[in-house]
C-alpha cells in the first residue's frame, strides 16, 4: 500500500464533503449535490455540511452496485453485437 493513507474511523464519525468525496471517488461538488437531493443525509455544523461515515459507505455500496449493473449491461450489449450483429 505504498503511497496510500490508512485511517480508522467510527461509523458514526462525522466527515466533511471533502472527505466524503475522497471515499466515494467523486468530486466535492457532486457530493454536495448528492446531499442536496437527499441521496446523502447531512446536517449543518455552523455553515459547514457534515455527514456520517456510515451514510457515505452506504452510498458507496449503492453506487458500486449500480456501476456493476451498468458494466454487466454493457458487456451483454457488446456480446449481442459481437454474436448477432445486432
Amino acid at each position: 500500500m505504498k503511497g496510500q493513507r490508512v485511517a480508522i474511523l467510527a461509523e458514526d464519525q462525522e466527515i466533511s464533503p471533502n472527505d466524503a468525496s475522497e471515499i466515494l471517488g467523486i468530486s466535492r461538488p457532486l457530493v454536495v449535490h448528492r446531499m442536496e437531493v437527499g441521496d446523502l443525509p447531512f446536517h449543518y455544523v455552523g455553515k459547514h455540511r457534515r455527514t456520517k461515515l456510515k451514510d457515505v459507505l452506504a452510498l458507496k455500496t449503492k453506487l458500486e452496485a449500480q456501476q456493476a449493473a451498468l458494466d454487466a449491461l454493457a458487456e451483454d450489449t457488446a456480446s449481442l453485437i459481437r454474436d448477432y450483429g445486432v
